[in-house]
């Protein structure tokens, strides 16, 4: 079982690190190439693991303005960091490096909520707000919600006051696409696999994955009056 001491050791010395300092020094070797500055923000779980501290993440999620950006990070074009690279995936508005310790994803998008970034000693990036996380989880990939984003979610709310959240704004947001969240959470309710991925998040605390579906839909129900 994951403790919250776990975490904490994770946070300070887990193999994310590994990949930050990777991501870093591509950031830089692009800045410089570009000859003007750079700076990604870290979201996603890892960035929600150093401000909530409710599970490991291992990735590196940055997410960038502007595509341009994409083409000096990639090994097609740049090839400073190849022997280290184990494979990369490459899209229009992503990319996705791969190392023996995880993944590094740059991710092209806009913030939806118009925050501004925040910083953090323990992190060598700028972070998004945990709002502006939440919010492109559920805008962006809430037609294919996964446990982990359940979680996620789940844990920003029971974790940070209301005024912290901005769910009014979310819901704004979202007000198009919640029966597609709805529907993602349908499915994930009959998926014995997406049962299994619950039990297998690396959190000390885990609520029952059918009450936690429930709380979802009651909070989308919510969101919709």
């Amino acid at each position: 079982m994951t403790t919250h001491q776990d975490i904490e050791n994770h946070r300070a010395s887990g193999s994310w690190r590994v990949l930050e300092r990777m991501a870093s020094e591509m950031v830089d070797d692009a800045a410089a190439a570009a000859k003007t500055e750079f700076c990604p923000l870290l979201g996603g779980g890892t960035r929600l693991m150093l401000s909530l501290g409710h599970r490991i993440s291992d990735g590196i999620d940055l997410f960038v303005r502007d595509p341009q950006w994409l083409g000096y990070l990639t090994p097609r074009l740049n090839d400073r960091f190849e022997d280290q690279i184990d494979a990369y995936d490459e899209g229009a508005t992503s990319l996705k490096i791969k190392l023996p310790q995880g993944e590094i994803d740059f991710i092209v998008s806009m913030s939806l909520l118009g925050l501004p970034s925040e910083q953090s000693s323990e992190c060598l990036f700028d972070l998004e707000p945990v709002a502006e996380v939440l919010a492109k989880k559920l805008f962006y990939r809430g037609w294919a919600l996964t446990p982990r984003d359940l979680f996620d979610w789940w844990s920003i709310e029971a974790h940070l006051a209301a005024d912290e959240v901005l769910m009014p704004q979310i819901a704004k947001l979202i007000q198009g696409r919640v029966s597609n969240i709805v529907q993602a959470l349908t499915q994930m309710r009959a998926s014995g696999v997406a049962a299994v991925v619950w039990q297998q998040i690396r959190a000390p605390d885990i609520p029952k994955f059918s009450e936690t579906i429930d709380w979802a839909e009651n909070r989308l129900n919510e969101l919709r009056t």
